[in-house]
């Protein structure tokens, strides 16, 4: 026999012990664990439930006699049977259609759900009601309106603009499709994706919208009826089509003009804030049309990430006639920030009084209160907000009329806006002043001279070997397109720049573009690359990086 050549009884020994492991498995679900079926009493109630013409087996009632308690000496000798539920019957209906569960299965751990993502963990008490809607049509029921609620949160918070619903026709594309997740998930993980939806997967774009605990726990009992195989949907109802659910208002603020209603209707509210109203997800856009040109409205509101790539907010579907009303409408707010109450007092003080007042109002949203960059919409940003709290290095090597433009122009291709038609020149003096007194520590003038850059070669450089020096340097956090999605990017706060944003290239020069690479970019994980990299490097990773803006991609 060859030494390499394995013997035959290997083979003949995984074979038997696959087929051992499988018939444990099968004795497990249908005899138990490990007590066996005599620790269930003297014989097995084996029944079949036809649920609209799908055969449901069972062994529930072999413990659950009558539907009540498993054990009656475990509970004092107290006999409790299921309670009347009439219309239905539990001789009609068994358990596992409302209570989920592994009807077939003893064990007392299996028979209740096997672990992992709990899609068939038993579902007890008010728990049941999220199974109603697996068998009766959307619409008010009694006894499911936890239920109930958690759909019509899911249609007034704006869940259906991103995910559809597989089965009436509702809802969006931008995100998975959730008409069967309750086939996949149990309660417990539905609401944590719905409060934290970063947690798995930590690069979700979904934003994590401000629900109380149950809020959503009522949408997770909604979700958790949109499963494989509705047991309403008859063959009759499937090649008819499955009727639409009753639409659902939606309420219009008090404060909302009202040739602003798209704004309710069109679930714009869900997200952003205007007004009083505010969905602590998106910017505000009470005075949206002194910060952005109409164009830029129009385009924005049909295809955000033309303005700002990556961006997460999705198309929401409407007419040509609702866009130019939405449009018409958001292009005319262009109302100025009040002055802070007690104008009549003059000097520092008041100045101070006013620029904390202007922070508060258009800045604290995105950079947060605390100057961290951390504010309450931070994470549902393309871009993270720059931070002003403990970042001192990056001001000191920015010229100052960088600063003013970024107030005054905004910053191409993130969500910075234009500040220039609300604020003059002198409360935006007063607003910088505060930003490096308050936050940055240091005074405004305070500049560090940086070394010159060294001079580029006439000849352009060689692609092939700017492509060779980014896979070395760069790609791990930049991504191998420059998309800023490397295998390293989720490991930096901020992420890294994506190199693909055409808007913000497009208003930097190349200097700016190779300075960055040779000093890095403080408060960020940029780092220096100087000392690394040759002149006829530096300028070629500058060229590659104008490449990606444009569009152009290597092989």
């Amino acid at each position: 026999m060859n030494d390499n050549e394995e013997p035959g009884w290997v083979n003949l020994f995984f074979y038997g012990a696959g087929l051992s492991a499988a018939l444990a498995l099968i004795a497990a679900l249908l005899f138990g664990g490990s007590a066996g079926p005599l620790a269930h009493g003297p014989g097995v109630a084996d029944i079949t439930i036809n649920l609209s013409g799908i055969p449901v087996r069972e062994h529930c009632t072999t413990c659950h006699i009558q539907g009540g308690l498993p054990n009656v000496e475990a509970h004092g000798g107290r006999v409790e049977f299921h309670p009347d539920i009439a219309p239905h019957s539990v001789q009609n209906l068994g358990c596992t259609g409302c209570h989920l569960g592994e009807g077939m299965a003893l064990d007392p751990e299996i028979s209740h759900g096997l672990p992992g993502l709990e899609a068939r963990r038993i579902l007890k008490g008010k728990e049941v009601q999220a199974r109603c809607y697996a068998c009766h049509e959307l619409n008010p029921l009694p006894g499911a309106e936890r239920a109930w609620q958690g759909y019509v949160l899911f249609r007034t918070r704006a869940c259906d603009t991103c995910h559809r619903i597989s089965g009436n026709g509702i809802g969006g594309r931008f995100g998975p499709d959730l008409g069967t997740i309750g086939s996949h998930l149990g309660l417990e993980p539905l609401k944590v994706a719905i409060r934290d939806p970063k947690r798995d997967p930590p690069n979700s774009i979904m934003p994590r919208f401000p629900l109380s605990r149950g809020q959503a726990r009522d949408i997770a009992f909604f979700l958790k009826s949109r499963v494989k195989d509705p047991l309403y949907a008859t063959p009759m109802q499937i090649m008819a089509g499955i009727q639409d659910p009753p639409v659902i208002s939606m309420p219009i603020p008090e404060d909302l003009p009202s040739k602003g209603h798209l704004l309710s209707s069109r679930k714009c509210l869900a997200c952003h804030k205007f007004g009083l109203e505010d969905g602590r997800i998106g910017t505000d856009l009470s005075a949206i049309g002194a910060m952005r040109e109409r164009e830029y409205i129009s385009v924005f509101l049909t295809d955000p990430s033309k303005k700002i790539p990556g961006a997460i907010m999705p198309r929401v579907k409407m007419t040509a006639g609702e866009e130019k009303e939405i449009v018409n409408f958001l292009a005319s707010r262009a109302t100025k920030p009040s002055p802070v109450s007690g104008a009549n007092a003059s000097g520092y003080d008041q100045e101070g009084k006013e620029a904390k007042h202007l922070y508060m109002t258009l800045c604290q949203r995105c950079h947060a209160a605390s100057g961290d960059g951390r504010g309450l919409i931070q994470p549902n940003l393309a871009n993270f907000p720059r931070p002003f709290a403990g970042n001192a290095e990056f001001f000191r090597v920015t010229p100052d009329q960088r600063i003013v433009s970024s107030i005054e122009k905004g910053i191409a291709g993130t969500s910075m806006p234009p500040y220039g038609n609300l604020l003059d020149k002198n409360r935006s003096k007063m607003l910088i002043d505060l930003l490096f007194e308050a936050f940055i520590g240091i005074p405004r003038t305070e500049k560090t001279t940086m070394p010159p850059l060294p001079v580029a070669a006439e000849a352009p450089s060689d692609s092939k070997r700017a492509e060779t020096r980014y896979m070395e340097y760069c790609s791990r956090c930049h991504g191998r397109y420059g998309t800023g999605k490397g295998p390293e990017y989720l490991d930096f706060q901020p992420r890294p720049r994506n190199l693909t944003n055409e808007p913000y290239f497009a208003a930097i020069n190349d200097e700016r573009i190779a300075r960055a690479i040779a000093d890095g970019i403080p408060g960020t994980a940029m780092p220096a690359f100087r000392e690394e990299l040759s002149a006829e490097d530096l300028w070629g990773l500058a060229a590659l990086v104008r490449r990606f803006s444009a569009g152009e991609v290597y092989e």
